[in-house]
């Protein structure tokens, strides 16, 4: 008998503390911006989204060029350990594969560039001519990872009963109505331990594998 196809989707990538968009405008030379936006954001999180507008500004004048430039060394210093191994062996196993995040789309195309997915999704910076406006053309935050999902699973032919989150924030939260397992990976900054079918707080990626997936 054929087993059905699943669908597995990360939501967390990168070693990061306050994450991936807000690191590369460090990079920047923007850090007394970001730890502000930060900060206010880490107050109001749990209420819902806020902030992704914010950051986004601090983009304006950046060429497209130069930030994925960026993306690539950010990517090849910050992946989290064992990801690409765990990525590379769930491919090899049949796994549709995907990541959804509200990072920016330029750091989430370099992501499938060194990575096997199927899909990655994330916000949309505005650019004329190759330089960023500081706006936001597709915002992707915790409801629209949701709306995504189901998109996706809806053009794979996935239930949600083959489908398998990865999340790392109270962001991926929504998402929990879409799969049927939810795991809470790496979560440092709340607990996501009501509505994860299983919590792991090593970092080590591997751990996947040895959970039975």
């Amino acid at each position: 008998m054929k087993k059905n196809r699943k669908l597995i989707v990360f939501c967390k990538f990168f070693k990061s503390r306050m994450g991936a968009f807000k690191d590369i405008l460090v990079l920047l030379g923007k850090k007394k911006e970001v730890i502000k936006i930060d900060r206010e954001y880490q107050k109001i999180k749990f209420i819902g989204p806020w902030g992704l507008e914010k950051v986004a500004k601090l983009y304006r004048g950046v060429s497209e060029e130069k930030l994925k430039e960026l993306a690539f060394n950010y990517c090849d210093k910050n992946l989290m350990e064992g990801m690409r191994e765990v990525v590379v062996n769930l491919k090899k196993r049949g796994f549709i594969l995907g990541a959804l995040s509200s990072n920016p789309q330029f750091l989430m195309d370099t992501l499938k560039e060194i990575l096997p997915l199927d899909f990655s999704e994330g916000t949309h910076l505005e650019f004329k001519n190759g330089i960023a406006t500081g706006k936001i053309s597709k915002k992707v935050d915790r409801y629209k990872k949701a709306e995504i999902l189901k998109e996706k699973k809806k053009n794979y032919k996935i239930t949600g009963e083959d489908t398998i989150v990865f999340g790392g924030s109270i962001t991926d939260i929504p998402m929990v109505k879409e799969a049927g397992v939810f795991i809470g990976f790496d979560v440092e900054k709340e607990t996501i331990s009501d509505v994860a079918r299983m919590v792991i707080s090593n970092k080590d990626l591997w751990k996947i594998l040895s959970r039975g997936i």
